[in-house]
């Protein structure tokens, strides 16, 4: 429960921060790397603690979406001149995503049931005892 608490406010302080002036330095891309990853961590804890199944693909899709609406709005405002920054930003922010979601869904969060492609449902179980 406390490290959705601390996710989402890292989701809320990292949305509130604003447009930033950029350029296609490393630094620059580096940010959106992990800001996309940071968004889709948030967002696949969220579909856990909803017990969503994909919670992966719904961190990943809705990091990949946040950054689309962004850099179109980007490139709307300013013209074609802004289409190559926001496309390295996009790619940047989209590898941050995927790893963020792949990370946070296999490494960081309890197991859930899931499927196969033949149908088959399994389930993780957590052991925890005190000594």
């Amino acid at each position: 429960m406390l490290r959705t608490h601390v996710v989402m406010t890292s989701l809320v302080l990292m949305l509130g921060c604003g447009a930033a002036r950029a350029n296609d330095s490393f630094g620059s891309e580096f940010s959106h790397f992990v800001t996309g990853a940071a968004i889709a961590s948030a967002a696949t804890a969220v579909a856990s603690h909803y017990e969503l199944e994909d919670r992966g693909w719904i961190g990943f899709w809705t990091s990949v979406g946040i950054s689309f609406v962004e850099e179109a709005a980007q490139v709307a405002s300013n013209g074609s001149s802004q289409l190559r920054g926001s496309a390295l930003d996009f790619g940047s922010n989209l590898l941050g995503a995927a790893l963020g979601a792949w990370v946070t869904d296999r490494y960081l969060l309890q197991p859930m049931v899931t499927r196969d492609a033949t149908g088959h449902s399994s389930v993780g179980v957590a052991l925890r005892m005190k000594f």
